[in-house]
């Protein structure tokens, strides 16, 4: 999504191409503000390389439910990583060193982790069960789909339409928590910058998933400013 001085791109969390997508896009763009699609505990821990572990303050801000989506999804993504030979988060981590080698400044745009976490934990029991279920016998819904997916690669916006549709379904309270409020999030944050800095160039950087609800979110702040000028 282009507007203006505003791009976004959407990327595989755990995919080459997008390492090199974010690596030539940032490098072409020179654009004075790259944001990123993390807040300042994720960031940390990711040029740390810090590793999650238990700690019952954790668990306590996270609530059991957020601890468990936070830990499963953690395991899941690093083995994916693994498979394929890429990092997980590495892309994120990539925009943050190459805005650094330009001397871009880096924008932190992401929701807060702890009240993501709190907001997972507030998920209907009905669907807890469901998702505990899916996790344990592997029925996701997404079997169902005859589709190739490479890895290494982001993934197409039909899939990742046809994916988080089918998420959305199945699992209502987790894609607010995990999408819809973020996507809102994010998308006021990048409103704020480019309202405050109408002159610096902006690249931001999130998940595949994200990128079109939030291109759909600028723009309809965007529409109804014009039509109240």
């Amino acid at each position: 999504m282009r507007h203006e001085n505003l791009i976004v791109i959407g990327t595989s969390h755990i995919a080459k191409d997008s390492v090199r997508k974010v690596t030539e896009t940032i490098t072409a763009e020179k654009p004075d503000i790259v944001a990123v699609e993390l807040d300042h505990a994720r960031l940390h821990a990711l040029l740390s390389e810090q590793k999650p572990r238990f700690s019952l303050a954790a668990l306590r801000v996270m609530g059991l439910t957020g601890f468990v989506f936070f830990t499963i999804g953690g395991l899941l993504q690093r083995k994916l990583g693994k498979l394929i030979g890429a990092v997980p988060g590495e892309e994120m981590k990539t925009a943050v060193k190459v805005a650094n080698q330009i001397g871009a400044r880096v924008a932190l745009i992401d929701q807060p982790l702890s009240i993501t976490m709190k907001n997972l934990s507030k998920i209907r029991f009905r669907e807890k069960l469901r998702l505990v279920k899916d996790v344990i016998f592997g029925i996701t819904g997404l079997e169902t789909e005859k589709v190739n997916i490479d890895l290494s690669k982001t993934p197409t916006g039909s899939f990742v339409e046809m994916a988080m549709r089918k998420v959305r379904r199945r699992y209502p309270g987790l894609y607010k928590a995990l999408v819809t409020d973020r996507d809102n999030y994010m998308a006021h944050a990048l409103m704020r910058i480019t309202k405050s800095e109408p002159d610096s160039k902006i690249t931001a950087v999130v998940g595949a998933g994200h990128e079109k609800e939030i291109a759909k979110l600028i723009k309809t702040v965007i529409t109804k400013q014009q039509q109240q000028i």
